[in-house]
């Protein structure tokens, strides 16, 4: 998945420049005496404010707010703008350019003391030379390479000039034997050109065994060339994150010690600020929620100065991002409760044994997840970790929570340093080939089925790590993808089994299989198709036209966490996946905002179809082939705003069913009235929106 942060602001600057640019026209044509459309100059403003709001720009959504409330103005009166207003929103929107100039950090940037620096400072001179290249046609670059990488792996012969040779050397003995009427002459020529042939073959093999060998490992350099290339330190994209954390920190009135370390780890440069936002948030959570004040920590016998910080790692093929504090830790007892009111846990029996630890911190990744009851200026209401898990799963890894010892609280991101080329254990499970990547496979153990136990129903195998004996669950993968078993027998009628053991933080699971092959570095291609179940990571091509499937290791661990690994047949999985996938409509003429509702939406699993106002959602409804189960409405639209789209959808019998949430900034007591009397089923405001109320509005409507 796409960072969002980046989405939203690639939207922004396109939309506030056609926001900025028509208010500016009507400006001219207004100080040139002509008529112009206060209203519709009020919606461009009213649009921007939102825009500005949902990127998370304050300055540039004051602006705007500014701007609309003088137009309000302007139409509670005559709807003429007069001079002093004209200055003034021209103003408006010098302020809000020039604050997009320094967020685009764009050349024409000018006036720029505006009492906040850019957030990424201008490199400082160096004494060396720098080549700028586009870091698009790099990966393209790097693509081609891998795919040129592949060819070369298939491009050895060797075999088929070996049996050549052999052939060639069979005749040379077959016409030795040949029978003795034949002319000497012309047998012994035969003979010697055979031997010939058979010589040259020989030679050639060994050429050819050589210059493929050569290009294979020419290839590899240049490979490794090119990801040096596209690799920078973690410092070029975190920098700063350190001043940032103590800032807020004494906005909180905390005192903090912040640890920044791995910051010279080298990685992807997109992946690295494809995890900035997440990392940001999942800090701004610990300064929040997660550390307690000075009185208390002395109370509770800690220093009263907390630890928080960052960690980067780079081992096998893997990026870790940690980060950790050393506040108060995770309410086990607050996430259980949580969880059994939305319905992911049942409430337990009295005497019942409670969740382990593991299954109830992967809850906390769930949509809309929440244990804080007040939210606040530092934490926000953005991105819930539900979507650090799904930034995360996108870039091909996960998201996991920890308790840190002895107290504190830790969130591992886990992914891989290359999202294309990756070392990938095979396996086989009947005739089913699967690939594990081996960026989780802590090892892998041939052991007899009499090893296998059983705990509390499920298979478990114990073992030896680091001198401490560990229970490690056993699941069947092919059981577990659903899939049938073809050739030959399953281990479950075998004496042995083989088990590669998956680790992710403190979690540890056994993946059981018929046999390992080998572990191959290859090209892993991800599959985009919307019914491909998330267990699949993707698909590597073998010699001879072989694919196997690559299975995502985090959403196996996820699962299993979570309880979800049941041995089920594709059908029902099928069938579950297609009921559970629901359809939204969503009706805003702001780009910026569509594109922030679909993203919190896409996260939660619904299937999202848009519309720029209420006569495009109109058209949608009754032209589409899709069945629509729910209507997420703005109210000021052009063309067909949301009370007038309302109005028509409770008028047409085949539309007036589906349930409909306005969710606008106008909160004036009369509009939600109005909303409501409409036949409006919710009316959110946006000034105090957060997703976890649209998800819980969505949830009671469906």
């Amino acid at each position: 998945m796409a960072d969002i942060r980046e989405l939203l602001l690639a939207a922004f600057e396109v939309e506030h420049r056609e926001h900025v640019d028509a208010i500016r026209d009507a400006l001219v044509r207004a100080r040139a005496g002509a008529d112009v459309d206060t209203r519709e100059i009020f919606r461009r403003a009213h649009s921007l404010k939102g825009a500005a709001r949902a990127v998370d720009l304050p300055e540039i959504e004051e602006a705007a707010h500014v701007m609309e409330t003088r137009l309000g103005e302007a139409m509670d009166a005559d709807g003429a703008i007069d001079k002093a207003g004209l200055d003034e929103i021209a103003s408006l929107l010098d302020t809000v350019e020039r604050h997009a100039a320094i967020l685009y950090r764009r050349d024409d940037a000018v006036n720029t003391d505006l009492g906040a620096e850019p957030s990424q400072p201008a490199a400082a001179p160096a004494s060396i030379e720098f080549l700028r290249v586009d870091a698009a046609q790099v990966q393209r670059l790097g693509v081609a390479m891998h795919e040129l990488s592949a060819n070369l792996d298939f491009l050895d012969h060797t075999t088929t000039l070996r049996d050549l040779a052999a052939r060639s050397e069979a005749l040379a003995r077959l016409l030795e034997r040949a029978p003795a009427d034949r002319g000497r002459e012309d047998t012994a020529r035969l003979i010697q050109e055979a031997r010939a042939l058979s010589r040259g073959m020989a030679a050639a093999s060994r050429q050819h065994r050589e210059s493929s060998r050569a290009s294979v490992n020419a290839a590899a350099r240049l490979r490794e060339e090119i990801e040096r290339v596209a690799l920078v330190p973690a410092s070029t994209v975190f920098v700063g994150l350190d001043a940032m954390i103590r800032d807020m920190a004494a906005e909180a009135g905390l005192r903090v010690d912040v640890q920044m370390t791995g910051l010279e780890t080298r990685a992807d440069r997109l992946l690295l600020q494809t995890l900035r936002d997440p990392v940001i948030h999942l800090l701004r959570n610990a300064i929040a929620h997660g550390l307690e004040s000075p009185m208390e920590r002395l109370a509770a016998g800690k220093s009263d100065t907390a630890q928080i910080g960052l960690t980067i790692r780079a081992r096998a093929g893997r990026l870790d991002l940690s980060v950790f504090d050393d506040g108060r830790g995770p309410n086990l007892r607050r996430i259980e409760e949580v969880a059994i009111r939305r319905g992911l846990l049942h409430e337990r029996a009295p005497g019942e044994t409670p969740p382990s630890a593991d299954r109830l911190l992967a809850l906390v990744f769930e949509p809309g997840f929440s244990t804080a009851q007040t939210v606040d200026r530092i934490a926000g209401r953005g991105m819930g970790l539900s979507v650090v898990a799904e930034t995360a799963r996108g870039a091909g890894g996960g998201a996991y929570m920890l308790r840190r010892r002895p107290w504190g609280t830790e969130v591992l991101i886990s992914t891989p340093l290359s999202a294309a080329r990756q070392p990938v254990l095979l396996t086989y499970d009947g005739a089913n080939g699967y690939g594990l990547p081996t960026r989780s496979v802590e090892r892998v153990i041939h052991t007899t089925v009499a090893d296998l136990e059983l705990l509390d129903g499920r298979q478990v195998v114990k073992l030896q790590i680091d001198g401490n004996q560990v229970v490690v669950p056993v699941v069947s993968l092919s059981q577990v993808l659903g899939r049938a078993m073809q050739g030959s027998p399953s281990g479950e009628e075998s004496n042995f089994v083989n088990i590669a053991v998956l680790r992710q933080g403190d979690q540890r699971l056994g993946i059981r299989v018929d046999a390992f092959d080998e572990v191959r570095t290859a090209t892993v291609v991800a599959l985009t198709h919307p019914d491909v179940d998330e267990l699949v990571q993707g698909a590597m091509q073998l010699e001879q036209d072989r694919v196997v499937i690559v299975v995502s290791p985090e959403a196996l661990m996820r699962r299993y966490a979570r309880n979800e690994l049941t041995l089920r047949a594709m059908p029902d999985a099928a069938a579950h996946k297609q009921k559970a996938r629901r359809t939204i409509l969503v009706v805003d003429d702001s780009v910026t905002t569509r594109t922030l509702e679909k993203s919190i939406l896409e996260a939660s699993g619904f299937t999202v179809i848009l519309a720029v106002d209420g006569l495009d959602a109109l058209d949608k409804l009754r032209g589409s082939t899709a069945v629509i189960d729910l209507i997420v409405a703005d109210i000021e639209m052009p063309r067909m705003d949301g009370f007038q789209l309302l109005a028509a959808l409770k008028s047409d019998t085949a539309l007036a069913s589906i349930p409909i949430i306005m969710m606008t900034s106008r909160a004036d007591p009369a509009d939600v009235r109005r909303g409501m009397d409409l036949g409006a089923d919710a009316y959110l405001v946006k000034q105090t929106f957060d997703q976890t109320e649209l998800l819980g509005a969505i949830g009671q409507l469906l």
